[in-house]
């Protein structure tokens, strides 16, 4: 599950990639007669280009997942039980994320998803919580909400020091588990 990643020479190369696909904010562009304002991709438009950013990449960080696991690369269970509880504090800052928020023990949160990125990634162990549907499905999230998650994903990861090819290998992990976590449409891209 971990071996659809994505290989960009530089993170400021990742950077301004993740940023246009991530981008909800519409740019303002001045001409000279008057102020018009141009909007950033869909979200359609951005899932397909992760989408494709992944696919491409894919060789690339299956070869690194070869050499190294992804498990060791992030520096064990311990650093990312670190960067889980960072995305869940990410979380719960967000009030756009209110609604799957409250209510949730967070260190059960912590401990599953932990669980989940430790043996997803190539460590030890087995997975023994819901399933991806089952453990999602009651969000009804959408892909706007599946991209908002992702930036605080990014957030968290780059905080606590991860290099940008990590970072995109679990980016590109979870884009290749959108149709498994987003049940409410908002034009889901299939």
């Amino acid at each position: 599950m971990f071996h659809h990643s994505i290989k960009i020479q530089t993170l400021a190369l990742l950077g301004s990639a993740i940023i246009l696909a991530l981008c909800f904010v519409p740019v303002a562009q001045a001409d000279d007669e008057a102020a018009e304002l141009e909007t950033a991709p869909t979200v359609d438009e951005q899932i397909l280009g992760l989408e494709a950013m992944c696919a491409a990449n894919a060789e690339a960080m299956a070869e690194r997942q070869e050499e190294e696991s992804l498990y060791l690369r992030l520096g064990g269970e311990e650093k990312i039980r670190e960067i889980v509880i960072e995305i869940v504090r990410l979380h719960d800052e967000d009030e756009n994320f209110d609604r799957f928020m409250d209510n949730v023990d967070q260190e059960r949160l912590i401990d599953g998803v932990t669980q989940f990125l430790v043996v997803g990634t190539g460590g030890p162990g087995e997975y023994e919580g819901p399933n991806m549907v089952d453990a999602h499905a009651h969000l009804l999230l959408t892909n706007a909400d599946f991209l908002a998650a992702g930036g605080d994903v990014m957030e968290a990861m780059a905080s606590k020091g991860c290099g940008e090819e990590e970072i995109q290998e679990i980016i590109c992990t979870l884009v290749s588990m959108r149709s498994l976590v987003v049940v409410e449409s908002d034009k889901v891209v299939e």
